[in-house]
């Protein structure tokens, strides 16, 4: 197969006629460009003394000292904001997140039904959480159980929680979360302390509770708690409450308030209510 021409390109400069093209190969080998006498060099690349030289490395032992200093300046913290497990979608779409866990100590107050507090806890073990159930129904936490194993305690006595110290994510134990549907509450104390989450679920608010006299979250799963909602946060928490639609649910936090239907996954409804036909 030939050699394809060179294709040219024309540079007619100003002055020029265009008889006297300057042209540009496009194709083919580069020619040497021409030398400072005009002539083409030929033959191999000069090299020792006469070829150029790498600039001599200085010495570094006659710069002179110095002193580093870490800029301390003003001390701060990263936080995560709107961070935790996933619960549901609010009323514009956006998704709602339960603070936990998180490096402070967490305390969840939940006026509703005590499949919840297996939901929150099923969460929080797909977290890397290591989980303790007190309850009155430990038959009903079966499913969750074989699920996940020894990563799920039970315990009658939540004074006796934690069995772990709690710990970040990956570091020993990690974190460390207490679920209960006892009549009666955890004490407030047990929430105090790093990387723990206690929830607590009843259909009533326990009287003398401190645990429920200023928990870091209030949920309240119906319009039907809307007078004990009105008795902790006051009257209008309980009429946003009593305005709930059927299916919403609503988080009360000391910065914010949300309405919100929770978002419960195929596989989870399959682990909470074992031989249930499948939610559609």
């Amino acid at each position: 197969m030939s050699e394809p021409e060179p294709t040219t390109l024309a540079l007619v400069p100003r002055g020029r006629g265009p008889s006297e093209p300057r042209t540009l190969a496009l194709t083919g080998p580069r020619p040497n460009s021409p030398g400072p006498t005009g002539r083409v060099p030929t033959g191999p690349v000069p090299t020792g003394p006469a070829a150029a030289s790498d600039p001599p490395i200085p010495d570094l032992s006659t710069l002179p000292d110095a002193a580093w200093q870490d800029d301390t300046g003003t001390p701060f913290t990263l936080t995560p904001a709107r961070a935790g497990i996933h619960l549901g979608t609010d009323r514009d779409g956006r998704p709602v997140a339960l603070p936990c866990p998180r490096p402070e100590g967490t305390g969840i107050a939940v006026l509703g039904e005590s499949l919840f507090g297996r939901l929150i806890a099923l969460r929080l073990l797909a977290t890397g959480v290591v989980v303790t159930a007190a309850t009155r129904e430990p038959g009903q936490w079966r499913s969750i159980r074989h699920a996940a194993g020894e990563r799920l305690a039970f315990s009658e006595d939540p004074a006796a929680w934690p069995r772990h110290a709690p710990a970040p994510l990956a570091v020993d134990a990690g974190p460390q979360a207490l679920v209960s549907d006892q009549r009666r509450a955890p004490s407030s104390a047990v929430a105090a302390g790093p990387w723990r989450t206690v929830l607590h679920v009843t259909r009533t608010v326990p009287r003398g509770a401190a645990f429920w006299h200023r928990p870091d979250v209030l949920l309240a799963l119906g319009a039907e708690y809307a007078e004990a909602v009105g008795r902790l946060l006051g009257p209008e928490a309980a009429r946003l409450t009593a305005r709930l639609a059927p299916g919403e649910i609503v988080l009360f936090r000391p910065t914010a308030t949300e309405i919100l239907r929770p978002d419960i996954a195929p596989g989870e409804s399959a682990v909470l209510t074992p031989g249930a036909p499948p939610v559609r």
